[in-house]
C-alpha cells in the first residue's frame, strides 16, 4: 500500500507542476540525490542550500533543515530509470501461491559519469556501490523531501562502471 501526505496530494492535484523523479543512493557513508536535471532546492524540500541536522534553532520557532534531506552529493546524473519491473506477492500465510511468484522486482538505473572528475570511478575506489541502498523517488516541487513518495527500494545487486556511465541493477528489499 502506498501512503502520501496531504502536502503531495495538494501539489498532485495542482495541473500545472510537473512531478520529479529523484534517485537516491544511500551506502555506509550517506545518501545522494540524482535527477535528470539539477535538483533545486526547492524540490529537495530545502529551504537553504546549507547543510543542517534538525538540532539547532533558526529562528526560536523552527529548527533549521527540518524535513529536509541530509545530502553528500546531488546533482544531474540520471540517464535513463529504466524499466520499473514489479511482481504481485502473495500474501502471508499462503504457501502455495509463494512458491509461483516469478521473480522479485527489479530496476535498472544508468548515470552519467562524464565530466572531468569521473565521479562514479572515484565513488567506486573510496566507497562501496555494491550492497548500497538505491530508491526511486516521486514528489512535487516545494513539498518536504520526507513527504515523497518511495516508489521502489531496492539493493545494488550488481553494477556495470564504464568510462562515460554507470548502470546498476537493483533487486527490491
Amino acid at each position: 500500500m502506498l501512503e502520501i501526505s496531504q502536502e503531495f496530494n495538494q501539489a498532485r492535484r495542482d495541473r500545472g507542476q510537473k512531478p520529479v523523479l529523484l534517485f537516491s543512493l544511500v551506502n555506509a557513508f550517506g545518501q545522494r540525490v540524482y535527477a535528470a536535471r539539477h535538483p533545486r532546492d526547492a524540490e529537495l524540500g530545502l529551504a537553504a542550500p546549507t547543510r543542517a541536522d534538525g538540532q539547532f534553532l533558526a529562528d526560536g520557532a523552527r529548527s533549521a533543515g527540518l524535513g529536509s534531506l541530509t545530502l553528500l552529493e546531488r546533482g544531474a546524473r540520471v540517464l535513463s530509470l529504466g524499466h520499473l519491473r514489479e511482481t504481485l506477492t502473495a500474501t502471508s500465510g499462503e504457501v502455495l501461491a509463494s512458491l509461483r511468484q516469478e521473480e522479485a522486482d527489479s530496476m535498472a538505473v544508468t548515470l552519467a559519469n562524464d565530466g572531468g572528475a569521473l565521479p562514479f570511478s572515484r565513488l567506486e575506489a573510496r566507497e562501496n556501490i555494491l550492497g548500497a541502498t538505491g530508491e526511486l523517488l516521486v514528489g512535487w516541487p516545494g513539498i518536504p523531501g520526507r513527504d515523497y513518495l518511495r516508489r521502489f527500494r531496492g539493493r545494488v545487486s550488481a553494477y556495470r562502471l564504464e568510462q562515460t556511465q554507470l548502470t546498476l541493477s537493483l533487486q527490491a528489499l
